[in-house]
C-alpha cells in the first residue's frame, strides 16, 4: 500500500500498513484547540496521551532506523507559554522514543499571529523522534557549500572547551558542503497559491526533513496530510508515500493536487 492517500484516522488505518516499512513520518499535527471550528481540536489536557495513541499505532510500521517529525509550536495562554507540547515530549520520552534534536522552521516574512503582547511569531518547533540513537540521516543533503570558518571555535579553543568539538572534526578552513544547520528557513510567501487548507508548510520545510532523513525510494507517511504537501515533495524527491487524513474534504484536495501534479 504506497503512494496513495487515505481518508480516516490514522490510529485505525496505521494497522494496513506493512510492518518496517516506513523511513520518515513527516507531518503537523492539528494544535490543541487552535483552529477548531476547522478541526474539531484537540483538547491540551489529552493533547499528550492522544499523540502517544497514533505514535504508538504507527511504531510497528517504522523501519529500525526511521525518524519522526512533528511540526508544533504551543499558544499562549493567560500569558504564559501553554505547556501541551512540553508534557508530549516529556511523555513520548516516557513511554521510549528517544528526542534526538529539535529543529527550528524559520519564517522571516511570517504574518503578525500570535498574541499582541509577544513578539510577532516567527519560527515554528520541529521535534525529532526516533525508535534509536542513531536513526538513518544524510547531514549534507541539504547542506551548505562554505569556505567559512564556523565561529566559536577560537573562544572554545582559549577555554579549553574540549568537547565543544566533535571528536576529529575539522576546525581549519576548507572548502566543501558542511552538514545542515539545525534551523531551516523557509519563507511563507513560497507556498502554492489559492489551495484551501487553513495550515500548509511550504514545500521547502518538507524537501529538507525528506532529503536529510530519507533516500530515493524510501517509503514517507504523513498522518495528517492536510492539502497534501508532504506527498507532493515526495514525488518531486523520487520518494514513495502514503498519506492519510480525517476530514474527507482535505483528502480530496489532496488528491486533486496530487493528479494535476502528475497528469
Amino acid at each position: 500500500m504506497i503512494n496513495q492517500v487515505l481518508q480516516g484516522d490514522c490510529t485505525k488505518l496505521a494497522p494496513q500498513l506493512d510492518d518496517a516499512s516506513i523511513q520518515a513520518v513527516v507531518c503537523s499535527p492539528p494544535y490543541a484547540q487552535q483552529r477548531k471550528k476547522l478541526y474539531g481540536g484537540i483538547d491540551e489536557g489529552e493533547y499528550p496521551h492522544w499523540t502517544a495513541r497514533w505514535m504508538e499505532a504507527i511504531k510497528p510500521k517504522l523501519k529500525s532506523r526511521a525518524s519522526v517529525f512533528i511540526v508544533i509550536r504551543p499558544h499562549i495562554k493567560n500569558g504564559v507559554i501553554s505547556d501541551y507540547v512540553l508534557k508530549t515530549r516529556l511523555l513520548l520520552r516516557e513511554i521510549g522514543w528517544a528526542e534526538c534534536e529539535e529543529l527550528i522552521w524559520h519564517k522571516p516574512d511570517a504574518p503578525p499571529l500570535g498574541s499582541t503582547k509577544r513578539p510577532r511569531r516567527t519560527w515554528e518547533k520541529i521535534l525529532w523522534f526516533s525508535l534509536t540513537n542513531d536513526p538513518y540521516c544524510d547531514l549534507k543533503a541539504c547542506g551548505n557549500t562554505t569556505s567559512t570558518r564556523v565561529g566559536g571555535f577560537a573562544g572554545s579553543d582559549r577555554f579549553d572547551a574540549g568537547d565543544v568539538v566533535a571528536k576529529n572534526q575539522c576546525r581549519e578552513l576548507k572548502k566543501g558542503t558542511s552538514r545542515c544547520a539545525d534551523v531551516v528557513t523557509v519563507p511563507i510567501g513560497t507556498m502554492d497559491k489559492g489551495v484551501m487548507h487553513p495550515a500548509m508548510y511550504p514545500q521547502g520545510v518538507a524537501d529538507f526533513l525528506i532529503k536529510t532523513f530519507s533516500r530515493e525510494g524510501d517509503l514517507i507517511l504523513d498522518p495528517f496530510v492536510g492539502s497534501g504537501q508532504t506527498c507532493l515533495c515526495c514525488i518531486r524527491l523520487k520518494r514513495n508515500y502514503i498519506g492519510i487524513d480525517i476530514s474527507e474534504e482535505y483528502v480530496k484536495i489532496a488528491k486533486d493536487r496530487i493528479a494535476k501534479f502528475t497528469e
